[in-house]
């Protein structure tokens, strides 16, 4: 594997704020080389650094694989100096090619889903914590054919940082469960205990009740302030008697991280 990938974040004036680590980093580059994907959708940019290591890896490779990158918010307020989301990509643009890069801010994977196509792989490193990436992937159903590549990160999260996400690690990680509750050839570093991992998808389709099992744990109550934007379109996809196995479950769980009933 061409450790070269890295080296683009070098030319960036400040140290890069990129969330994935090197190890992982360079993994995900390894599966676009051995797959080759014509269509990547990453979820989850913040400051781009992880998305300029992509790019630079497509370039190197020469491929013309489109990278297509989604991020809920405009701003990554969170990383020091509360840069532009992608900022890091247009930083190195004049070492990338950007040609066939989109990047989407400000949005939700439901707002989206009809106007992005089909993807051959898909990178998704958000919340990490149920309902999180489980609603993005019911969501996305429509955007997978068979083989598509899912990949999520920090499917051991809640091992590797037990002091760290107060808030999240009131809900559970979701990750990890998400792999297990699809059908496919699993994708893990040749490592013990990976922390990041992917499944090549056998069917053109999923089981969705087992995705909804991933749901039947505690939330983050988060969701409660976008929540319709995702059931909307969960009934748009997979009718209203599945919206009400999704409801019941939410009714059951949206409080389960708060510590008292004051805070409902």
């Amino acid at each position: 594997m061409n450790k070269n990938y890295l080296t683009i974040l070098d030319k960036l004036k400040n140290k890069s704020q990129k969330s994935l680590s090197d190890e992982n980093l360079l993994w995900i580059c390894s599966m676009i080389e051995k797959y080759k994907p014509k269509r990547i959708l990453e979820i989850g940019v913040s400051t781009g650094g992880s998305t300029a290591v992509y790019l630079n890896c497509i370039k190197k490779l020469g491929l013309e694989t489109e990278l297509v990158s989604v991020d809920s918010e405009i701003i990554a307020y969170y990383k020091d100096g509360k840069p532009n989301i992608g900022a890091e990509v247009y930083d190195l643009s004049h070492y990338l090619n950007l040609k066939n890069f989109k990047l989407i801010k400000g949005k939700y994977i439901p707002e989206i889903v009809d106007n992005i196509g089909i993807f051959d792989m898909i990178i998704m490193d958000t919340v990490h914590f149920v309902p999180g990436e489980v609603l993005d992937f019911l969501c996305l159903k429509n955007n997978l054919h068979k083989d598509t590549i899912i990949i999520l990160d920090d499917i051991n999260i809640e091992s590797r940082y037990p002091d760290l996400y107060e808030q999240n690690l009131n809900s559970t990680s979701s990750n990890a469960m998400i792999l297990s509750s699809l059908n496919g050839k699993l994708l893990l570093p040749n490592e013990i205990f990976p922390d990041i991992g992917g499944i090549r998808l056998k069917e053109t389709s999923f089981d969705e009740n087992k995705i909804l099992l991933c749901l039947c744990h505690k939330w983050n109550s988060d969701i409660l302030e976008f929540k319709d934007k995702y059931f909307n379109k969960i009934k748009e996809i997979y009718g209203i008697k599945f919206l009400r196995k999704l409801e019941i479950i939410y009714d059951k769980y949206k409080y389960s991280n708060f510590n008292s009933k004051e805070e409902k």
